[in-house]
């Protein structure tokens, strides 16, 4: 803690938005965690049906069969074919610019890490995080380093109000007599991308690892053009329905990601450029019936349209994370697991989750979406 303090008081204040979450139960490891949810890689699959499928790359598919299969009747679908990791470029060139194989110190295994030499030159673009941290370990630390080391000293983002909250927070759990080890506390802050480069790859040998860092619902309008030109609007987006579109963002971060249940108030094209994910779908009146029930659980009434703080932490997160992936949740859905050129279509009221798979590594998941009418 006095070490971070230290790296912080050379850095400028931000605000973050954070909130410390309690376990009784066995200390896990904190790869097996995001926003307080276990993420075993492993999933109960039970009756779940598959998404229908549309073969073909998003450049490819007919515009018509879309709207006649999917945008009309309001059904999920998912836009796949073979390899289309290797012809996704054309549609998105975010998918070859951004992201390359790359082998560490550790581990000769190639993976697909952030491509630091192109993406470097946007170091200082400013975007949205989350993390997770838990006492007692290096991770607050290792975010700070990484800041400190990621650019120069008056371009750099502070963690130094999110530390001042953690420690009075924890505190407070100790006092109660709550073993700290098993405090998690979900935040969410703006820092520059540099942050996210020197996560898959620091400079400084002696930095600890960053094992919790996601990009979540950063938008592409506050780009720098160059990368906004790298993801390009799909012309199904623009052609199946009116053409408007509402908002468009990018997901980028270190497994394990997670997004619990909700519904969009808008059609959504979901695109998978780097890693693979999970999804679980459901029918707006199956996914309202799971959604009002774990409200009732917890005596809560939060929103479903927003991935809010209270969906992100404590018991709610537990519980609908339980009601979707876990052995007891319902059966009336729809899985579907997206790769990497993949694109996946949600109607309007379709609650979904999505979680990342290849949990625990440093292969880099990245998606786009643009929800649309």
């Amino acid at each position: 803690m006095e070490r971070a303090l230290g790296t912080l008081a050379r850095l400028p204040s931000t605000r973050l938005a954070c909130a410390t979450q309690t376990y009784s139960t066995t200390a896990r490891s904190h790869s097996a965690y995001v926003g307080g949810i276990a993420a075993t890689g492993k999933h109960n699959v039970r009756c779940l049906l598959p998404v229908q499928k549309l073969a073909g790359t998003l450049d490819q598919i007919s515009i018509e069969d879309f709207r006649s299969k999917a945008f009309v009747p309001e059904i999920p679908i998912h836009i796949t074919a073979a390899h289309a990791c290797s012809q996704v470029s054309p549609v998105l060139p975010a998918a070859s610019k951004w992201f390359e194989l790359q082998s560490s110190y550790t581990n000769s295994n190639a993976t697909m890490r952030p491509a630091r030499g192109y993406l470097s030159a946007f170091g200082t673009t400013t975007l949205p995080y989350e993390t997770t941290i838990e006492r007692g370990t290096d991770d607050l630390e290792a975010i700070c380093q990484a800041l400190s080391f990621g650019g120069e000293e008056n371009q750099r983002s502070s963690l130094e109000a999110f530390m001042y909250d953690f420690a009075e927070q924890t505190n407070q759990i100790h006092g109660q007599g709550i073993d700290a080890r098993h405090t998690f506390q979900f935040c969410r802050f703006n820092a520059p991308l540099n942050l996210f480069l020197e996560a898959f790859g620091s400079r400084n040998a002696e930095a600890p690892q960053i094992r919790s860092l996601y990009i979540a619902q950063a938008q592409i309008a506050d780009l720098p053009k160059q990368l906004q030109d790298d993801l390009p609007t799909p012309e199904v987006v623009k052609k199946v329905g009116r053409g408007d579109i509402y908002d468009t963002s990018i997901w980028m971060g270190i497994p394990p990601t997670y997004t619990p249940l909700h519904k969009d108030p808008n059609p959504n094209l979901f695109v998978q450029i780097a890693g693979r994910k999970i999804a679980r779908l459901y029918k707006p009146s199956i996914g309202s019936a799971i959604f009002r029930n774990v409200q009732t659980r917890i005596g809560g009434s939060s929103s479903s349209s927003f991935r809010g703080l209270e969906m992100m932490q404590g018991l709610e997160v537990k519980i609908l994370e339980e009601a979707v992936w876990g052995s007891s949740g319902s059966i009336d859905g729809y899985e579907v697991e997206v790769n990497p050129g993949d694109a996946l279509f949600i109607p309007k009221g379709w609650w979904h989750s999505i979680k990342s798979l290849n949990q625990g590594t440093r292969e880099v998941n990245a998606s786009v979406n643009w929800w649309f009418r």
